[in-house]
């Protein structure tokens, strides 16, 4: 939503555009998600108002990491984890029914990051940084990001056409 050249972040909007792209970018960013903590509803957040041109600046990602922190920690890594112990012991539709619960606290997340970001300016090429950014904000290091990998995330951050 727009507010006299500034950017309310809809948390619906930000949902449809995070079940658009997840499926291109899902192996890489669980593989960051493990071996780095990187936080991929962040990183969707980041991906979507790089689209929009709304730059996130590094102490309002700075903010945001630290937002999601206690959400993560206390409610679904540990849900993610008992998620991925039970799988093997488990019928098909309790392990459905628990991805379904994992994906509402995925959704709840995204909507608590949407309410934490302030007015955002459109139109900043700053934005083109998003992507980085939160990489940069969850240590991911980048060195070790093969050209590939790289492409993939920032294919996220491309423009909407609207």
């Amino acid at each position: 939503m727009e507010t006299l050249d500034k950017v309310q972040i809809d948390s619906v909007t930000l949902w449809q555009y995070s079940l658009e792209v997840y499926p291109k970018i899902k192996d890489v960013v669980l593989s960051l998600q493990d071996e780095h903590g990187l936080n991929v509803n962040l990183l969707l957040l980041a991906g979507y108002t790089q689209t929009l041109g709304c730059a996130i600046d590094e102490f309002d990602m700075q903010r945001l990491v630290e937002q999601t922190k206690q959400w993560q920690q206390q409610l679904t890594q540990p849900f993610r984890q008992l998620r991925r112990e039970l799988k093997a012991t488990i019928t098909s539709s309790q392990y459905t029914a628990m991805l379904s619960m994992e994906l509402a606290l995925e959704q709840e997340e995204q909507w608590r990051l949407a309410a934490c970001l302030p007015l955002l300016p459109p139109h900043n090429v700053e934005a083109q940084a998003n992507i980085l950014g939160c990489l940069i904000a969850f240590n991911v290091p980048l060195e070790q990001l093969t050209p590939d990998i790289l492409g993939t995330l920032y294919s996220i951050g491309q423009r909407l056409e609207h």
